[in-house]
């Protein structure tokens, strides 16, 4: 068989091996090896680094090539012994010829992009020892073939798309130690005969499409260190003779549907002494917790969740001294809390914590919250020193008697890697003591909120320098604010709000200039707003509401631009508001309710399209309600009661489609009051107390006099419908000269700025420039690869950082690209599209020179496990993207549509604010023509269907991808994900859930930060882990419920972007301000 493959492959190769000079050395060497290599080579489509094309050269003997290794040279002929190619990029299909490498004992093409079928010729490498072809991009079935080579102690198939079963023969390979076929598409059962592979030490089949019962004849592995079966659709029982391996350490067995009774609940014959690590969340698994668990001594891990197990939690698992986390949540589990158990959040557990607790020393999570334990917090959780996290919050836990100092948290200095610190909602009444500042330098979060903390807060908070988040309302301090504080110069969150700190805000708070979040409303606060309040130009949310300030607001404050929840109500402000308050672009809530403001309400304020609520009530404005307040887009709240406002109520508020309230009582208005939209469901509350106004018999005020005369329209009038169309038409006629001007730039000339882009003032660069930015485009500073185009991280001489997006000219399509990329980028402007520097292009080099965006982009940090968004975060993210989305469908003088709207085309600055890029397929609508065709398509899993099908493009189409991304970003789950075959899709998956179990297709780190769910790695903190569990799941369904309706399969049913920035808005504002 050998000699016929050598005919049917080889031969017609040889034409290749005579146009090229065979190196002396070669020629001593094996032709069939040389050959073998040569059309391997051949199969490579491409070698993005070279590694083959710049090594594998006949000027060398081919034992020399890269990743090549042959036997000794000291025997007259070398043959090939290796061939290890991991982690090269390259790309293509694995050739047959690989089987004439007769002496092959290693084939390692690992972390590769090769795709096809593997070739049945395998089975003759007979010397094989290692096949590693994981992550890779390999299809088909596995060849029954790979059992002839029974020299192998490695067969790694991990991270590929092979389907079909797991052949029967496998289990001949019985010199096989590990076994490696997870992540692909295999189904079918698990062979009983892989039974036979007695020296098989590591046996992984997760998350492939398995069914069936796990078969009785894997106990007979007695050399298994590691068993790996999670996420597939085994059913029955877990054999019994598994937990008689007495080498296993590892075994996960999660996500299946695995049911009865856990087979070591009688301890018959259990032998587990090794195990370290067990996995059995997320199945059907009855009858009690055995007490026989607590026989495997090295146990520090055990997830036993999300099952339906009963009765008591056995006192024995006490005996487990390495564990190090015990999962046991959504159970049916009932009685008191065993001595050592720790992670039983929402069980409804009662009793009291027992002191014994210290005993489990290398515990690193603490989690009992929301439950109903009572008693004092025992002193001997300082014993715990390996503690990172501890969470006490929504229990009845008291201070131990007859101590006013919270004692326990002395204790607590012996844990010095300690993180998280939660202790919310329990009945504490104490105070914190001043050793609070010797607490661990780790330290990111601490929340006593709602506890009853007493006294001041100690000098040594100041001390706990890594601090993010520091959460002491809802209690009963008083005294000031320390000026230690100033310490905290990485507090991003401060909460104070409810409860009765004193004295002025003082300065060292404006110091910290990382703070996102202060509430220090409803205090005893008394002066002025500090006029260094403005350092804070980080400030999303600020409360400084019922206090006792008097002072003006300071001019400097309003440029605290990146604010979007501002409430200074009840206090006694003074002065007038100043034009300067329309800066606040990016403000969804402001409430400026019972102070002493004056004078007139500005214009400006009309400029605030971010605005859901409004309340100027119960001030002192005089003159006009602004005509500029019929702008407010989505505005639903406008309360301008009691004041002493003149004049006419305008008819511009008419045209405010979304407003739920608005009050205009108590007022010295006059006039008729408005009858639209925007007025229908009001009632004469809203209008009492103006002695002037007139209108419909509902508003419980006299009729207006009609005066019915005949007038032409006034020369006024018309010069005001006019001159607007003459300045559209000449501002048309601009673009459409500079549009012309930039495709007509054909001429070879010295790259530089491309000038025909109206970019408003350019940044001279040339292409010399730009090399030296980017070190002369070297790998080092690739950013990242798509279709057109390669985009590097440069610095400009002046150190201004930039991304440089070059046009890979040679592709089809990429002028066109490039083009289609100016015509957008060039003239729109919107604080989430990614701002164009400059261009440089002649016709060899075309590039832009774009704003770098420090935090890459959003399937980053979707998808990296080095990377973590909190709900917050996301959901902004989502606001920021609807919003330059709405600005491209509904605000530029034509409908633009993107085309391509996915993660990887979402950038985050430095503030994690969001920006639209890659516009290289965008299409501009005529005015007339909702949609049009075109062949340029997106990218797979976010197109939508009208689009894949015969390339029909709308602005719903762009809707369909906005419903997919926002779906991807609140599961963490891509559209081509393995899961979605077979007809299933993201979309399908995450509506078959909705909404009763959303919580089943959100991503788990959402839920651990509120509580709800569980996770194996660490996740953040977010403000909303203040809401309760049913609270934040409606948050979801909300959210969801947006995706879905945005991915819809008619794109007549889908939302329009401007409704969705709309919803998403009034979610994000019901996260308070």
């Amino acid at each position: 068989m050998t000699r016929n493959l050598f005919a049917c492959h080889v031969i017609p190769t040889l034409s290749i091996l005579l146009l090229v000079q065979i190196h002396p050395s070669t020629q001593l060497n094996n032709v069939t090896d040389y050959l073998a290599l040569l059309a391997f080579k051949s199969h490579i489509r491409s070698d993005p680094n070279g590694m083959l094309s710049g090594n594998w050269s006949s000027n060398k003997s081919f034992c020399n090539w890269v990743g090549v290794s042959c036997t000794p040279s000291n025997n007259s002929i070398q043959r090939v012994t290796s061939l290890q190619l991991q982690g090269m990029s390259l790309q293509g299909t694995l050739a047959p010829q690989i089987a004439n490498l007769s002496f092959l004992a290693v084939l390692d093409l690992s972390d590769n992009h090769f795709n096809g079928n593997l070739p049945s010729e395998l089975s003759l490498l007979h010397h094989l020892k290692v096949f590693n072809v994981s992550r890779n991009n390999f299809q088909g079935p596995i060849p029954p073939s790979m059992s002839h080579c029974k020299e192998l102690r490695e067969l790694i198939l991990s991270d590929n798309a092979f389907i079909g079963t797991i052949p029967q023969e496998l289990g001949i390979l019985r010199n096989l130690q590990i076994l490696r076929l997870n992540d692909n598409n295999l189904t079918g059962s698990v062979p009983p005969s892989l039974g036979n592979i007695t020296k098989l030490e590591f046996f992984y089949l997760h998350e492939n499409k398995l069914e069936g019962s796990i078969p009785q004849e894997i106990g007979a592995l007695y050399n298994l260190v590691l068993l790996s079966f999670r996420g597939n659709d085994f059913t029955g029982p877990i054999p019994a003779s598994i937990f008689n391996i007495s080498t296993l350490q590892v075994v996960d067995l999660s996500i299946n549907r695995l049911s009865g009774h856990l087979p070591m609940e009688n301890a018959t014959g259990l032998n587990v002494p090794n195990l370290e690590q067990l996995y059995l969340d997320s199945n059907q698994l009855q009858g009690h917790i055995p007490v026989s668990v607590a026989s495997a001594s090295k146990l520090e891990y055990s997830y036993l969740s999300e099952n339906g197990f009963q009765g008591n939690i056995p006192h024995e698992l006490g005996n487990l001294l390495h564990l190090k986390w015990l999962q046991m949540q959504q159970n049916q589990l009932t009685g008191r809390i065993p001595s050592s158990i720790f992670n039983l959040s929402s069980l409804n557990l009662t009793g009291v914590l027992p002191s014994s607790i210290s005993n489990a020393s290398k515990i690193t999570y603490l989690e009992i919250s929301n439950n109903s334990f009572s008693g004092p917090v025992p002193p001997t959780l300082g014993h715990l020193t390996q503690l990172l996290h501890l969470n006490l919050q929504n229990n009845l836990l008291v201070n131990e008697p007859g101590k006013t100092e919270l004692s326990f948290l002395t204790s607590l200095v012996n844990c010095k890697n300690l993180e998280y610190l939660i202790l919310r909602s329990n009945p504490l009444n104490g105070n914190l003591p001043e050793t609070i500042e010797n607490l661990s330098n780790n330290l990111k979060v601490i929340d006593p909120a709602s506890c009853g903390i007493k006294g001041s807060i100690p000098q040594g908070l100041g001390n706990l320098s890594s601090l993010l988040y520091l959460g002491l309302n809802d209690n009963d301090l008083s005294g000031i604010i320390p000026a230690s504080i100033r310490g905290l110069q990485n507090l991003e969150r401060l909460y104070l709000t409810r409860n009765r700190i004193e004295g002025p805000i003082s300065f060292e708070i404006c110091s910290l200039g990382k703070l996102g979040e202060l509430y220090l409303g409803e205090n005893m606060l008394f002066g002025s707003i500090p006029r260094l309040i403005s350092n804070l130009t980080t400030l999303a949310m600020l409360s400084l509401a019922a206090n006792r300030l008097s002072s003006t607001v300071p001019s400097s404050f309003w440029g605290l631009e990146n604010l979007r929840g501002l409430n200074l109500s009840q206090n006694s402000l003074h002065g007038p508001l100043p034009p300067q308050v329309g800066h606040l672009k990016n403000v969804y809530a402001m409430d400026l309710s019972s102070n002493n403001l004056s004078s007139d309400i500005p214009e400006a304020l009309g400029n605030l399209q971010s605005l859901l609520y409004l309340d100027l009530s119960k001030n002192l404005f005089t003159g006009p309600i602004p005509n500029s307040f019929g702008q407010f887009v989505i505005i639903e709240y406008i309360d301008l009661s009691s004041n002493a406002l003149s004049g006419l109520i305008p008819k511009s508020l008419e045209a405010l489609r979304d407003v739920q309230f608005m009050n205009f009582s108590f007022n010295e208005l006059e006039g008729e009051i408005p009858s639209g939209r925007a007025f229908a469901n009001l009632t004469h509350e809203s209008f009492r107390g103006n002695q002037a106004l007139c209108g419909s018999p509902r508003f419980q005020v006299p009729p207006c006099q009609v005066h019915s005369t005949k007038t032409r329209p006034s020369r006024s009038h018309v010069v005001k419908i006019v001159v607007p169309i003459i300045c559209a038409i000449l501002f048309s006629a601009i673009c459409f000269f500079i549009l012309v001007i930039c495709r007509a730039k054909k001429v070879k000339s010295p790259a530089t700025v491309d000038r025909s882009l109206p970019i408003g003032q350019w940044k001279m660069i040339t292409i010399h420039e730009l090399q030296l930015a980017t070190v002369h485009f070297s790998e080092a500073n690739l950013l990242g690869e798509g279709s057109f185009g390669m985009v590097y991280r440069g610095t400009l001489a002046d150190g201004m950082d930039i991304a440089v997006k070059v046009l890979k000219l040679q592709q089809v399509g990429a002028h066109e690209s490039f083009d289609a990329e100016c015509q957008v980028m060039c003239n729109v402007r919107h604080r989430n599209l990614v701002k164009v520097i400059t261009a440089c292009c002649n016709l060899d080099f075309k590039a832009l020179v774009l704003e770098f965006m420090p935090n890459g982009n959003l399937d980053q940090w979707l998808h990296s496990h080095d990377k973590c968004l909190g709900l917050i975060q996301r959901l902004d993210i989502m606001i920021d993207v609807a919003l330059a989305m709405e600005y491209l469908h509904h605000d530029y003088s034509v409908p633009i549509v993107h085309c391509d709207l996915k993660p990887s085309n979402v950038l985050l600055d430095d503030d994690m604010t969001a920006h639209v890029s890659d516009f290289g397929i965008a299409k501009l609508l005529a005015g007339d023509k909702p949609e049009m065709l075109t062949s340029t398509l997106g990218t797979i899993g976010y197109i939508a269907p009208e689009y894949g099908l015969d390339g029909r493009v709308s602005t719903s189409a762009d809707v369909y991808s906005y419903g997919i991304l926002l779906l991807e970003t609140f599961t963490r789950k891509k559209p081509t994900d393995d899961m979605f075959t077979g007809g299933s899709s993201l979309r399908q998956w995450v509506s078959d859930a909705f909404p009763d179990a959303v919580t089943t297709v959100v991503d788990n780190i959402l839920l651990m930060e509120t509580g709800t769910g569980h996770n194996r790695r660490n996740g953040t903190l977010e403000e909303n882990e203040n809401e309760n569990p049913e609270a934040i799941e409606q948050l979801l369904v909300a959210i969801i419920h947006v995706g879905l309706s945005c991915a819809r399969e008619s794109p007549d049913q889908r939302s329009s972007m401007r409704d969705v920035v709309t919803k998403l808005k009034k979610i994000r504002l019901s996260l308070g301000a």
